[in-house]
């Protein structure tokens, strides 16, 4: 009897889970999954446009080198706002 009602909270205990979402834990991974997804994505979308920017005006390595560095740039100060932010509201 004992064994039959350890597992029936054990559903209820995963049902409850399921019902409210991610664990803490979980939640935190995706927020720092997305900071760094978005500071690649800023980094290689700012090659790109200068690699582009580079073969329209044929001088190769001058503007795949700076949208590089720019995006890089951008993208690491949207991470530290995103935390200081994030923190400050905690």
């Amino acid at each position: 009897m004992d064994e039959k009602k350890n597992s029936i909270q054990r559903l209820k205990k995963g049902l409850k889970r399921f019902q409210t979402g991610a664990s803490e834990a979980e939640q935190g991974y995706g927020r720092y999954l997305h900071l760094g997804f978005t500071f690649a994505l800023a980094a290689l979308l700012f090659c790109y446009a200068g690699y582009r920017l580079d073969k329209w005006l044929g001088t190769l390595p001058i503007f795949t080198l700076l949208g590089t560095f720019l995006g890089g740039i951008g993208g690491f100060f949207y991470i530290y706002r995103e935390l200081t932010a994030r923190d400050s509201r905690k």
